[in-house]
C-alpha cells in the first residue's frame, strides 16, 4: 500500500521535483558570481594554491590562538592570515599550531613569533614551507584543467555507453549540479581550498555519477516492470550506497585531526548530500519524462 501511494505521488508530481535542483542551481550560480565579483576568485584558496608561507610550531605550550591571530593581522595588514591548531590523534591534546599567510616572508614572520610568544623557534619545533605566488597560481590553473579534463572524459564515456542524448545529458547535468553546488557551499562557508580540496573535487566527479549510471542503466536497459518500479528499485540500491558512504566518511571526519583529511572528507560529504537531490529530484524525473514520452512506461 505504501509503495502504491509513493508511485501515485511520484507519477503525479515528478515534474515538480525538478524545482528543487533548479533552485540549487540558481543558488550556486548566484553565490559563485558574487564571490568572483567581490574577491576576484570564485573560491577562497590557501597558500598551496595562492602562494605564501605555511609555518608550523610544534609545542604543547599554551598559545592563545585568537590573540596571536589578531596580533598578526594588526602587524601585517596586507597579508591574508589564518591559524589552525594541531592535536594528537589519540587524546586530542594540542601539539602545535599552523600559521598560513600570503605576501609574508619567513624573515618577517619568525622574529615576530619569537617576540610575541617569547620562545626560541629552533629547527626542532619550527618548520616553514614557502610557495611563490606564481607557482601557486600555476598549480591552481593546472588542477582546474585536470578537473575539466576529467569531467570531459566522464561525459564522453557516458555518451558512448548510453548513446541517447537526453539520458546522457541528465547524468552530465547531475555531475555539474554536484560540483557547482558543492563549490558554492564551500565558498559560502569561507573554507580555504587547498590542493587536497582540489583532489576531493576530482573524487566528487566519480561519486556524483555512480548512482546516476545505476539509475539510467536500470531504467533504460532493463525491461521488467514499469518505469517507476525500475526507478524505485534503483533508488533503494542507490540510497543504500550513498548513506553507507556518508556514514563512513562522517565517522572519519569526526575522528581525524588532520586538516587535509578533514577538508577532503568534508567536501565529499557535502557533494554526496547534494547528489541525493541531483539524482532523485533531477535525473530520475528526467528519465521518467523520457520513458513516458517514448512509450516505455
Amino acid at each position: 500500500m505504501t509503495k502504491t501511494r509513493i508511485e501515485n505521488f511520484y507519477n503525479n508530481n515528478y515534474k515538480k521535483l525538478l524545482i528543487v535542483p533548479l533552485i540549487l542551481l540558481i543558488f550556486a550560480i548566484s553565490t559563485l558570481t558574487i564571490q568572483q565579483t567581490t574577491t576576484g576568485s570564485f573560491v577562497n584558496r590557501d597558500v598551496t594554491l595562492q602562494g605564501g608561507i605555511s609555518a608550523t610550531i610544534y609545542s604543547t605550550q599554551e598559545i592563545d590562538k585568537e590573540s596571536l591571530e589578531l596580533a598578526l593581522i594588526g602587524s601585517f595588514p596586507n597579508s591574508d592570515i589564518s591559524l589552525r591548531e594541531l592535536a594528537s590523534f589519540t587524546d586530542k591534546e594540542r601539539t602545535g599550531i599552523i600559521i598560513e599567510a600570503t605576501e609574508l616572508t619567513n624573515e618577517e614572520l619568525k622574529p615576530f613569533l619569537e617576540e610575541t610568544l617569547n620562545i626560541e623557534l629552533t629547527r626542532d619545533i619550527y618548520s616553514i614551507q614557502e610557495i611563490g605566488s606564481a607557482l601557486g597560481e600555476s598549480f591552481y590553473r593546472e588542477m582546474l584543467m585536470a578537473i575539466a579534463f576529467a569531467f570531459l572524459l566522464m561525459a564522453s564515456v557516458v555518451f558512448i555507453i548510453f548513446r541517447k542524448l537526453i539520458p546522457s545529458l541528465a547524468v552530465v547535468l547531475s555531475a555539474i549540479l554536484d560540483l557547482g553546488v558543492t563549490l558554492a557551499i564551500v565558498s559560502l562557508l569561507g573554507l580555504k581550498l587547498s590542493s587536497a580540496g582540489i583532489a576531493a573535487f576530482l573524487m566528487v566527479i566519480g561519486y556524483s555519477i555512480d548512482t546516476d549510471i545505476l539509475l539510467t542503466t536500470r531504467v533504460l536497459k532493463r525491461k521488467l516492470g514499469t518505469s517507476f518500479e525500475r526507478t524505485y528499485g534503483a533508488f533503494k540500491t542507490g540510497i543504500t550506497m550513498t548513506l553507507t558512504t556518508l556514514t563512513a566518511l562522517t565517522t572519519a571526519f569526526l575522528i581525524t585531526n588532520s586538516p587535509v583529511l578533514k577538508q577532503m572528507f568534508g567536501i565529499i560529504i557535502i557533494a554526496l548530500m547534494v547528489d541525493i537531490i541531483a539524482t532523485w529530484c533531477m535525473n530520475a524525473p528526467i528519465l521518467t519524462w523520457y520513458t513516458n514520452k517514448n512509450g516505455n512506461k
